[in-house]
């Protein structure tokens, strides 16, 4: 699935600790959902969508560092430099055409403006330096399946940390000491809504065999958060695997590949000449690397298909047809550019937008509206 790239590159940042926390444990009032940008999920997310500013002034920050290694990052151009570590790593992985163009198609999830308000107000703990080496992570990760983020660097997980003890005003899971933000109080009408923070059970990591949503986001190193929301051991080469959560049931190195709808073991992905098979039949990831695709008509994993190339039929929006990040592959059977800021767009017949810009009512690729942020 190549046209939400923003979902592929957030279901990689749900493996490094607390970064998980900083993207997706938004929960809506009244409710918990897998969300935030994309729809990537894992513990509490967020339910009502949306997204804040451009790249360029995220959340009222500086606009960002300018790119490339840093020693800090202040909180308000976290942000901002997030979307520009997201996009160093997409363009380099071809999930976008280069950073330039990325960086202007990438609106901020609102789960980070809410995080800088929580920090201003003193709910959160933020670590400059942590943020800065979580960042560098990001923009360094492999363009390999099996190979991202098998151990979440210590750096994302001490990035944000709660301030808010058992039975405080909170916003947000991440703000809480215990990890747990009760908006059970709130409507889904209400756009900031306060909770209460729920009791700490452990501020520590989850052992093998225990709860892991909820008042826990993380396990033990070796460990993953399984579907049944249970931490359990990661498992090793030819070993069953969890496919619900197939990109950290393994141990490194390895994915949990399926074999039918649900079942999975864990083994090594094709890579470049080797045989593969289709996504459609059940395989959440056909290939190894992001840079290739797997051929229906070869069953070989070959480099993904440039724009004005010819793809092997119109699957659709949500099938992958072997177009390069940038572009789709229209009713012709051609792999055509996605649409920049501005662009025309149709998202039934093409062409589609380029990242997280979203095709409006006039058919025109635009930015998401801007969210409102709590205080």
């Amino acid at each position: 699935m190549r046209g939400e790239w923003y979902s592929e590159v957030m279901e990689i940042l749900r493996r490094i600790g607390s970064v998980l926390l900083l993207l997706v444990a938004i929960p809506s009032c009244g409710r918990t959902g897998m969300g935030g940008a994309g729809g990537a999920g894992g513990g509490s997310g967020s339910t009502s969508g949306g997204a804040v500013g451009s790249a360029g002034g995220a959340g009222g920050g500086s606009g960002g560092t300018g790119g490339g290694s840093v020693a800090s990052i202040p909180p308000a151009d976290f942000p901002a430099t997030f979307v520009d570590a997201v996009c160093s790593y997409g363009a380099r992985c071809g999930l976008m055409p280069d950073k330039a163009s990325c960086v202007t198609a990438t609106a901020v999830d609102p789960s980070l403006t809410k995080l800088q308000a929580g920090v201003k107000a003193g709910r959160l703990k933020y670590d400059d330096r942590a943020a800065a080496a979580c960042l560098d992570a990001v923009r360094s990760q492999s363009c390999n399946y099996s190979e991202q983020f098998a151990l979440a660097p210590q750096a994302c997980r001490d990035t944000f940390l709660g301030r808010v003890p058992d039975g405080g005003g909170c916003y947000v899971d991440t703000e809480c000491i215990s990890r747990s933000c009760d908006l059970g109080s709130c409507t889904s009408l209400e756009t900031c809504c306060a909770g209460i923070c729920g009791p700490t059970v452990s501020t520590g990591p989850a052992g093998i065999g225990a709860h892991c949503m909820g008042t826990h986001f993380e396990c033990v190193d070796g460990a993953f958060c399984s579907s049944n929301v249970t931490c359990q051991a990661k498992a090793g080469l030819g070993q069953p695997c969890d496919l619900a959560v197939a990109a950290e049931s393994c141990v490194a190195g390895a994915y949990c590949v399926a074999h039918g709808s649900n079942r999975g073991t864990c083994g090594k992905l094709p890579s470049e000449g080797q045989t593969c098979y289709p996504t459609g039949a059940g395989y959440s990831h056909a290939c190894d690397s992001m840079l290739d695709y797997c051929d229906s008509a070869t069953l070989k994993c070959v480099p993904r298909i440039p724009v004005g190339g010819v793809c092997s039929a119109y699957y659709g929006a949500y099938s992958d047809a072997g177009c390069v990040g940038d572009a789709d592959c229209d009713s012709t059977g051609r792999c055509v550019t996605k649409g920049r800021a501005g662009d025309a767009c149709d998202d039934v017949n093409g062409p589609q937008c380029l990242g997280s810009l979203l095709c409006d009512f006039s058919g025109t690729c635009a930015l998401p509206t801007v969210a409102t942020v709590c205080p």
